[in-house]
C-alpha cells in the first residue's frame, strides 16, 4: 500500500526515535493499524519498524519500535 508520510526524528535519553504520521486511504491504514508492527518503506529505500499508535479516518500515527539510524 502507499502512503503519504511525515516523519520526525529526535535523540533523546534511551537513544535516537522516530514518529510521524501517515496519509492514505482508512481502507488501507486499518490493517496496519491492527498488527503490532509493520514496516514503513521511506523513499529513500529505508525502511523503518513502526507501530500504528492512532487511526482517525485517512490519517495515521505512528512510533518507531526498532533501532532508527540516518534517515
Amino acid at each position: 500500500m502507499r502512503v503519504r508520510y511525515r516523519v520526525v526524528v529526535e535523540r533523546r535519553e534511551g537513544g535516537v526515535v522516530a514518529y510521524g504520521t501517515l496519509y492514505g486511504s482508512y481502507a488501507g491504514l486499518r490493517p496496519v493499524w491492527l498488527e503490532p508492527d509493520a514496516q514503513l518503506r521511506l523513499s529513500s529505500g529505508r525502511r523503518l519498524n513502526i507501530s500504528v499508535t492512532d487511526l482517525i479516518g485517512d490519517v495515521a500515527e505512528f512510533e518507531s519500535t526498532g533501532p532508527v539510524g540516518a534517515i
